[in-house]
């Protein structure tokens, strides 16, 4: 056995690199923040979560609106994710005009879509729990659809890969 620093133990855990996007398309106020935290809360109703810092402007944001977008990317929009989606701040810039992302009004939420995104799950927030450092956001989907085909991107071990091999289908 080999006895790990839990800061290093959590890094085995894979999660999904999504861009949360929130805001009202309607009143121009529009931001969008990388998250890997995120996860399935439900089924019925289906719930997902992430978790985000009091420090983010997308959490002021998602305060506000009370509806966010989880848009699961592919490789081709990796780069931005971390740049410019993970690294700046949407109080000091725009950062869909400095990465050139194109965005539209989700189909029920007012928040932005991310036209690159793979899937996007459209959500209104259920509630928000403290969690440590963070709060969790637990948000109803209230519309999913596939933008385009492609694979998912996940976080392990501090790098971003591509989902890969399958190894067992359930069901």
């Amino acid at each position: 056995m080999e006895e790990l620093d839990v800061i290093e133990a959590a890094r085995e855990i894979p999660h999904p690199v999504t861009i949360v996007t929130v805001g009202d398309i309607d009143s121009g106020v529009v931001n969008g923040m990388t998250a890997a935290w995120v996860s399935r809360v439900s089924r019925d109703p289906p719930l997902v979560m992430v978790s985000i810092s009091p420090e983010r402007f997308t959490w002021e944001l998602i305060q506000r609106y009370r509806e966010f977008v989880l848009n699961i990317i592919s490789t081709d929009v990796v780069r931005d994710a971390v740049d410019v989606f993970g690294s700046l701040s949407g109080r000091d810039v725009d950062k869909f005009r400095v990465s050139g992302r194109r965005f539209r009004r989700g189909l029920v939420v007012k928040a932005p879509v991310l036209e690159d995104a793979l899937v996007v799950l459209e959500c209104v927030v259920e509630k928000f729990v403290e969690a440590g450092d963070h709060y969790i956001v637990v948000g109803r989907v209230v519309k999913a659809y596939r933008n385009k085909l492609g694979k998912p991107t996940v976080l392990l071990k501090g790098s971003i890969r591509v989902v890969g091999e399958e190894v067992y289908r359930l069901g």
